[in-house]
Formats: C-alpha cells, sequence, structure tokens
C-alpha cells in the first residue's frame, strides 16, 4: 500500500509543478470528498476510467431511405376498334335493250310526183300532190312503208284509190276481182254493173282491168270507176289502183295517166 501511495503522490506532484494543464485531460474530484484509496489488502487493484459528465452521445444518424424508383405508368392501349363489315354492292339491273323504231322518212316537198314507198306515182304537169287532198297510211298495219299502204288522192275530177301488199300467190286477176268486191262492200247502197275486163301494162308489168258502172236504188245517180292491178316483182308487192267518177272520158284519162306514169322504184 505505500507504493501505491507514494506512486500517486507522484503523479500528482508532477502534474501540479508542470505547465498548464488541458481542462479535459485534469480529472476533478469534489473537495468535499476524501480521496479514493486502494484496498490495502489488493495491491493489485486498478483503478476504474473516469467517466466525463455532461458529454451526451452523439446520435447516429439513421441511414436516408433511398426514394423508390418512380415507374411511369404504362399507358393501357385502347382496343382497335373493328371497321364495319364492308357490304358488297347489289347488281344493278341492266335494263333490257330499247328496240329503236324505224326511221320516219322526211316529208318531200310535194309536186306533181310521189315516191317515198318504193315505187313512183305521177301526176300532169299541171296538177300537184299539194293540193290533192293526200292521205296515206298502212293497209294491213297501222302505218304505210314499204311492203304495204294506202293512199288516197284527188286528180281532176277523179276519186283515186291506190293500195299495195305483198304479193303472195296472187295474180293480177285475182288483185282486180278482191277490189271489186272491196267496193261493192264499201258502197252497199249501189248497184254495180261490170263493163269488162282486159290486160293492162305497167313498167313492163303484164296487169288486168275492169271497168263498172254504179247507180242507186232507182237506177239514178249514175257513176263509173276502173280498176288495175299488176305486180311489182323486184319489191315483191301487188298493186290495186281503182279510179271513180261521173265523167266517164275524164276517169279514163286520168286513169291511163297514172297507169303509164308509174314505175315500180322510186
Amino acid at each position: 500500500m505505500g507504493f501505491v501511495t507514494s506512486l500517486f503522490l507522484l503523479i500528482v506532484v508532477g502534474c501540479s509543478s508542470g505547465g498548464s494543464t488541458d481542462p479535459e485531460d485534469t480529472v476533478t474530484t469534489n473537495s468535499s470528498e476524501p480521496a479514493a484509496t486502494a484496498d490495502a489488502a489488493d495491491p493489485t487493484q486498478v483503478l476504474e476510467p473516469v467517466v466525463k459528465k455532461d458529454v451526451e452521445p452523439t446520435a447516429i444518424p439513421k441511414p436516408t431511405a433511398k426514394p423508390a424508383p418512380t415507374v411511369a405508368p404504362t399507358a393501357i392501349p385502347k382496343p382497335t376498334a373493328k371497321p364495319a363489315p364492308t357490304v358488297a354492292p347489289k347488281p344493278t339491273s341492266t335494263p333490257p335493250p330499247t328496240s329503236t323504231p324505224p326511221p320516219t322518212p322526211t316529208p318531200l316537198p310535194l309536186t306533181n310526183v310521189y315516191n317515198l314507198y318504193g315505187f313512183t306515182i305521177e301526176l300532169d304537169q299541171d296538177a300537184t300532190f299539194a293540193t290533192s287532198n293526200l292521205n296515206i297510211g298502212g293497209w294491213t298495219e297501222t302505218d304505210a312503208d314499204e311492203a304495204q299502204g294506202l293512199m288516197t288522192f284527188d286528180y281532176n275530177g277523179a276519186d283515186i284509190i291506190l293500195f299495195w301488199q305483198p304479193m303472195g300467190g296472187d295474180t293480177p286477176q285475182d288483185t282486180v276481182d278482191q277490189t271489186y268486191q272491196l267496193q261493192q262492200l264499201g258502197k252497199p247502197d249501189l248497184t254495180f254493173a261490170p263493163l269488162g275486163v282486159g290486160d293492162l301494162s305497167v313498167d313492163g308489168e303484164t296487169g288486168k282491168y275492169v271497168g263498172f258502172l254504179t247507180s242507186d236504188s232507182t237506177g239514178g245517180n249514175a257513176s263509173g270507176g276502173l280498176i288495175g292491178a299488176w305486180n311489182c316483182a323486184d319489191s315483191g308487192t301487188k298493186l290495186s289502183l281503182t279510179a271513180t267518177g261521173k265523167d266517164s272520158t275524164a276517169l279514163q284519162i286520168r286513169f291511163d295517166r297514172l297507169t303509164s306514169g308509174f314505175s315500180c322504184a322510186n
């Protein structure tokens, strides 16, 4: 114990005789308390370290949490709209072809010659079809054409009827007989009497003719007529010409003029 006490005193004296001492290195003891002495019975006792008072331990900073990485929101793709189904166009019905009507013949200036339906008929030089009350229509059809038709007109005191149609198997005599019967049927209030028959030549074609007289039931109002018929071989038509009037001489002249000036071509 004497060794320890001596060592302690030596340390105290050395420290007090030296220069200035760092306050932190000086152990401050309370003067009111007795100095601690080593236990004499335990020479190996070691002094306990002096804990500095009023020194707060430094707080260890908590590690800063790293912010969670920002995740960009994934755009949700919009569903693609399905295209509307394509409706196949309905086939357009093709209208049936329209039949083209035959061209209407352009009227020619009316003179003393008429040549529209495949033949030519001619009047005297002092006459004209423009002033003859000309009327043309169909004979077996509604309208006249080159195969058939009916023509009526006045010709210097004579009433003229001309019709044409396909020949068929008829002869000119057959056509004359048929025309004569038609005259009787069309005038049932008159009496008919044939005057004679004979041959006729028209544009090189051989024909037939017949003359007749008509009167009323008393035998008066007498009138006459001539019927001629012939064929046009090139066009395949047969023609019948009837001239009626009260003047037998004028009637004969008009009939001869028409048959002699007739042509099977136009």
